[in-house]
């Protein structure tokens, strides 16, 4: 059986999260693991980033990012230590296994997975990848979501079960890809439990640790021909993009955290 392993991130190391689930899958498929594809995200021409940011407007809600200070999502030491103790893993684990290409959906890409003819693709925190790509598994594309589908679909799914004080959807989601986002039929989901004190890191980090686990398994049913899916009720829940998750969204949830840390939640 062949599995090849694709992992999002700001560099080709990956984030903390990529690069623990990659290491999971090395360890409980060693060979199996065919390769492993990350993205070096390519800096667009200066007056390209400036004609997307004229078109996409929301100048109110950049300068309120820009005097709040701090950077979008979980902090990234924070998350790391959450996921790995004091020995962080830097790089990303697999050493000639790894492929980098500018695209998850480039031609480079599509040309690997033609060539290898995967039994099963794994995705993990990618842009949004195309039918033409995920379609090329012989079996099936596989995708791990940190939040609970159908209820909080798209970007930042732990965030938003607390900005609605919902920790009863605090979750993770396997499920297969499909052109909707985070649509597929679900293998797999699992509860991320809020304990007092913890922050977006700490959530984030549990919600990686399960989601890892019922990812290693889903595949391993996928192998073993036992896989069951579920389909999704889309018209529940709502999709979130990273346009919603402005400053006062964020302040909001620091203040939510706050009151469950103080409420014994």
């Amino acid at each position: 059986m062949s599995i090849v392993v694709m992992v999002g991130g700001t560099s080709a190391n990956g984030n903390p999260e990529h690069r623990y689930l990659v290491n999971a899958f090395l360890e409980r498929f060693g060979d199996d693991i065919a390769h492993i594809i990350t993205c070096e995200p390519q800096p667009s021409p200066f007056f390209t980033r400036l004609k997307r940011a004229l078109k996409r407007g929301n100048y109110r809600e950049r300068i309120a990012r820009a005097r709040y200070g701090k950077g979008y999502g979980p902090d990234a030491s924070a998350l790391a230590k959450n996921l790995f103790g004091e020995q962080p893993l830097d790089d990303m684990p697999g050493g000639p296994k790894i492929t980098v290409v500018p695209s998850h959906n480039s031609a480079e890409c599509q040309a690997l997975l033609e060539n290898e003819k995967p039994d099963v693709i794994v995705v993990y925190g990618t842009a949004i990848i195309r039918p033409h790509i995920f379609t090329l598994a012989k079996t099936v594309t596989l995708n791990m979501h940190t939040g609970l589908s159908p209820h909080y679909r798209g970007d930042s799914t732990l965030f938003w079960p607390v900005y609605y004080d919902d920790p009863e959807h605090l979750g993770v989601t396997v499920h297969k890809l499909v052109a909707d986002v985070d649509g597929g039929d679900i293998v797999y989901t699992g509860g991320v439990e809020y304990e007092s004190g913890d922050g977006e890191a700490e959530l984030f980090a549990k919600g990686v640790k399960v989601g890892t686990e019922l990812y290693l398994q889903a595949v391993q049913d996928v192998l073993d021909g036992s896989v069951t899916y579920h389909p999704q009720d889309l018209s529940t829940g709502k999709e979130f993009r990273w346009i919603h998750r402005t400053v006062a969204a964020e302040k909001t949830v620091l203040e939510t955290l706050d009151r469950w840390a103080q409420q014994g939640k």
